[in-house]
């Protein structure tokens, strides 16, 4: 069974597969939406199962549960876009998708595709989500083609307004539990502990366990701490420049030293992709794709779509700083250090 964060996974091409994708939403809104929300959710699903029926290959949806009452589905597909509204045979469905979701949002590649969000919660705003972090965080979690369990995981707690900690393990394909494991561990956590402390209280529990590789990121407005075992691929964005985040090898539960931790400073507008593997290039398509202005679970989809490399439990962490720069910060260059064990 995938767990509620992890995203369900099928292409849609015929009336057949929008019966499935619609029975699989309304699988997904119970006891979360009301009779009127899931009204809106149905005409959501079906309009965007309409648009991909009518493309050449149809479309891949990506379909969870979100938020507290919330229902999120994804879709991309590998149609290069038309050149205008009037010649896209399914401009009249997203107009029916952006009438009725609470939020929507689009992206197009000119000669590859598009992907498309839409998210329904309450319409009392009771799943709304609230501002005020300096944090965007977006996520997509897919298991292997036909598997019912994901060994990936991700994280993500904001502490408070200015802090928070974000989590992503490569699993081993079909070991769910030891990621749910590792998830409850670091969202047991005191708030506030750096990255290296909660790497030694997931080496603690799951001792002579091994896993997968996991890394952990301490974020503010200002840095982003980064620890860890394995090489979960990972890189901070600013404009188009790259710097990566690197790892020594080392797995979850065959760890015999505590990593290092790097600190990394980064501003408004800078983001953090974690992901992984399966997928590869992703720091260069986020630029390639001109994805820095992008919903950041939207630009996971597009990353998705256009940086799988081989079928595996897959998993793209994007964090967008939104905090307002400093006039130090403004001033600041780029430095980093790694700082040794504790």
């Amino acid at each position: 069974m995938l767990p509620r964060h992890c995203h369900h996974r099928f292409d849609v091409a015929s009336t057949d597969d929008i019966i499935t994708a619609r029975r699989l939403a309304m699988t997904l809104a119970e006891g979360r939406l009301t009779d009127i929300d899931r009204q809106r959710l149905d005409v959501v699903v079906s309009a965007l199962g309409e648009r991909a029926s009518r493309l050449t290959g149809g479309a891949t949806f990506l379909m969870r549960r979100w938020g507290a009452e919330g229902v999120e589905c994804l879709t991309f597909d590998r149609n290069p876009p038309a050149d205008s509204a009037d010649d896209d045979p399914g401009a009249a469905a997203l107009a029916v998708v952006q009438a009725q979701a609470s939020q929507f949002a689009t992206h197009t590649t000119p000669s590859v595709g598009s992907a498309h969000l839409a998210r329904v919660w309450r319409m009392d705003g009771a799943a709304a989500p609230s501002p005020g972090s300096v944090v965007d965080v977006g996520a997509v979690m897919v298991a292997r083609l036909g598997a019912d369990a994901c060994g990936d995981g991700w994280f993500f707690r904001c502490d408070n307004p200015n802090n928070g900690v974000a989590l992503v393990i490569d699993g081993i394909p079909g070991a769910s539990a030891s990621a749910r494991r590792v998830e409850a561990v670091a969202a047991a956590t005191t708030p506030g502990l750096s990255p290296q402390m909660v790497v030694g209280a997931i080496r603690r529990d799951i001792a002579d366990t091994p896993t997968g590789t996991v890394a952990v990121l301490r974020i503010s407005g200002e840095a982003v701490d980064y620890t860890a075992l394995g090489t979960v691929a990972g890189a901070v964005i600013r404009d188009r420049k790259v710097t990566s985040l690197a790892a020594r090898w080392a797995m979850v539960g065959y760890n015999p030293q505590i990593p290092a931790c790097v600190h990394l400073l980064w501003t408004a507008g800078d983001h953090v992709i974690l992901h992984s593997d399966g997928c590869v290039r992703l720091p260069v398509l986020f630029i390639e794709r001109n994805l820095h202005s992008v919903d950041p679970t939207l630009a996971a989809a597009v990353l998705l779509r256009d940086g799988t490399a081989m079928d595996d439990d897959q998993t793209i962490l994007i964090l967008r700083n939104t905090a307002a720069p400093t006039t130090d910060q403004a001033n600041q260059t780029d430095w980093m250090t790694e700082r040794g064990t504790v």
